[in-house]
């Protein structure tokens, strides 16, 4: 541990001096701007959640523009009529120097201390534990497809997907990549259904067993055919498979050794800081009133 964060002190040195760099945009991709702030497509973008349609992502930007002209204007207006903004800029660096600080210790943390991390102790603490590990959600392992419904040979590929556990999956591969619109495939690994059930134009009854193992689903929609085939399942109340809780089991394991790794961290950089001048402490004198 003491080897590592050696390594990583000139770096971090360094970063007390540079400081760091702000966001430049040009005005090509500036699509509002209240006084002299800017916000850019990217900025909205990066904000926009994974998997909108085309109409839910056009609201949520025009939402998100909206919403971002009313905060600005509100901000302008609240830092002309507010007498305290010395103190509140005040808590706004203090907040933003411990964000830095508390991001960069994370991240160092999670790189070092995961590179320690052996798989056997990760195994051995699921083994010990498996039974807290439950699910809050549905997982399946299996295959999706969206072809049009014209495509060719759907004879074949309702076959292939039936039994893509065995030999099928070559054949389905080299179909998609000619006819299918959406692939994917998940045999090897645990997905959310309800992730699935969102790909797929179809009103599904919570209650019912509609996506049973061993069984392919086909539903057909604007001249589109879905086609889902789940190998094996588990539902919430079940106990975790390993691969599932191993993230978590990881945090975990990070979180038990993130304590020491910031202690010996901060000690070891104040020392380092001391030794090169980066640091001076000076003596206080303390005075103590009688009562």
């Amino acid at each position: 541990m003491k080897q590592i964060l050696s390594i990583i002190l000139s770096s971090i040195l360094i970063l007390l001096v540079w400081g760091c760099s702000g966001k430049h945009e040009t005005s090509q991709d500036i699509v509002a701007r209240v006084g002299e702030h800017t916000l850019t497509m990217r900025d909205v973008e990066a904000e926009i959640p994974v998997a909108l349609g085309d109409s839910a992502r056009a609201v949520f930007i025009e939402h998100y523009i909206s919403d971002w002209i009313s905060s600005q204007l509100i901000y302008d207006v609240a830092c002309k009529n507010l007498s305290n903004i010395d103190y509140l800029n005040s808590l706004v660096e203090a907040y933003r120097r411990d964000l830095y600080a508390y991001e960069y210790r994370k991240r160092l943390s999670d790189e070092r201390l995961a590179a320690e991390l052996p798989e056997d102790s990760i195994q051995s603490f699921y083994k010990a534990h498996h039974d807290e590990f439950i699910l809050q959600r549905d997982i399946a392992k299996g295959i999706f497809l969206k072809v049009p419904a014209k495509a060719p040979q759907l004879s074949a590929l309702r076959k292939w997907v039936s039994s893509a556990a065995d030999d099928g999956v070559e054949n389905i591969e080299k179909y998609a990549v000619k006819n299918a619109i959406g692939y994917d495939y998940f045999l090897d690994r645990w997905v959310n259904i309800d992730d699935l059930k969102d790909n797929i134009p179809y009103e599904f009854d919570s209650k019912s067993s509609v996506l049973k193992p061993q069984e392919m689903f086909e539903h057909k929609s604007n001249d589109m055919i879905y086609l889902l085939y789940i190998d094996s399942c588990l539902h919430v109340g079940d106990e975790m498979p390993f691969e599932v809780a191993r993230p978590r089991i990881i945090e975990i394991l990070l979180n038990e050794r993130r304590v020491s790794f910031n202690k010996e961290l901060e000690e070891a950089l104040y020392n380092e800081a001391v030794a090169s001048g980066v640091v001076e402490r000076f003596d206080v004198e303390m005075t103590v009133e009688n009562k």
